[in-house]
């Protein structure tokens, strides 16, 4: 009897050192170049569950009799106390009312190419996703995956009734059709192309004119997954435990995809960030970078930069769950520190298979 529970528990610290090990590899892979080695990104977009797993392990030794062992874990969540505010966030920080009239809205929304379900029902319950962006009312508005379809006559009328409320645009269509646009209530007065990879995934920049300030708006759409209808599945079958011998199959095309995309992501960032250390003027920062704040990607961009979520952001963190699984912040607005953040939220609307993010800046 003793010799099996001395095998339980060396069980029990094997895998304790694999879920530590696991989660310092998280934070490792912040610094390490997918292009380079693609593999420790993987850890990245565990990391929530990681920590769960590791504050579970310490409690489960604090309450048995190796209370040492709790320092195993103790030490992979200490070590990582800096990554900690990037996903969880508690106290907000609202706008003081003195502030309102000298701030700006900043708004930025994956629409997922205007969903035919979210683009027509308006009928006082369910708001569609421009009776949204009239409701919100914000100065800038960043879109990712906007479309515009000759065929679907309703929603160009819906993209008319935006530009009244906000005359001014840089649309660039990646595909043909399905691209990035940023609308401005002040006039954009430059604006540029920064790649595009010709499927949806674009970057492009709008020089603003706010009141005396210039201001130059980045709108990026980094390298997508893409998961096809199998993939999805799969996904959505590990919620219900229910596996197919096709499953197999497709979990393997999973990875190949994550890691094109990390690798594709990566040389994007590499340009773009480029970009912006040439910047004449305060830079914002708004899109769907397809990658968690444990990721390279993410690190790399916001460099010097503040991040609105960290900033002024409470609680819900999240602006993808992906296969109803995994919830994911990969939708930011990051910013110079000339501003100050204020009343950053992340609506929980059904609009897409992303939710907004959106912020007030007031200058410094």
């Amino acid at each position: 009897m003793k010799c099996l529970i001395l095998k339980y528990f060396r069980i029990i610290i094997i895998t304790n050192i694999v879920v530590a090990t696991s989660l310092l590899l998280a934070y490792l892979c912040c610094f390490i170049n997918p292009s380079t080695i693609w593999w420790p990104a993987l850890f990245g977009l565990a990391y929530n569950y990681l920590l769960v797993a590791n504050l579970c392990f310490s409690a489960f030794w604090v309450f048995s009799h190796k209370k040492i062992c709790a320092v195993i874990s103790a030490v992979a969540i200490l070590t990582g106390l800096p990554f900690l505010g990037l996903n969880v966030q508690i106290f907000g920080k609202k706008i003081p009312d003195e502030k309102l009239s000298e701030s700006f809205k900043v708004l930025s929304f994956n629409v997922q190419e205007f969903e035919r379900r979210n683009m027509f029902q308006s009928d006082g319950k369910n708001p569609n996703i421009f009776d949204f962006f009239q409701k919100e009312n914000a100065d800038i508005v960043c879109m990712q995956e906007f479309v515009i379809s000759r065929r679907r006559n309703n929603e160009i009328s819906h993209v008319i009734k935006l530009h009244n409320m906000m005359p001014y645009s840089h649309i660039e269509l990646a595909s043909g059709s399905t691209g990035i646009a940023t609308f401005s209530k002040s006039p954009i007065i430059r604006n540029e192309l920064i790649y595009n990879d010709e499927t949806k995934n674009a970057c492009m920049y709008s020089d603003i004119v706010t009141g005396n300030d210039t201001i130059r708006v980045y709108n990026v759409h980094l390298k997508s997954i893409s998961f096809n209808t199998n993939e999805y599945r799969l996904l959505n079958n590990v919620v219900r435990k229910r596996y197919g011998r096709s499953d197999i199959r497709a979990g393997f095309s999973i990875f190949w995809r994550l890691k094109i995309a990390f690798i594709e992501r990566a040389k994007q960032v590499e340009i773009l960030t480029s970009h912006i250390k040439q910047s004449p003027y305060p830079v914002i920062i708004c899109g769907d970078f397809n990658d968690p704040p444990m990721s390279y990607c993410y690190r790399k961009v916001r460099g010097n930069l503040k991040d609105a979520f960290v900033e002024s952001g409470s609680v819900r963190s999240a602006t993808i769950i992906v296969g109803h699984l995994v919830p994911l912040r990969i939708d930011y607005i990051l910013y110079s520190d000339v501003f100050r953040a204020y009343s950053y939220e992340s609506p929980r609307v059904r609009l897409s298979d992303h939710f907004p993010v959106m912020c007030r800046l007031v200058k410094k």
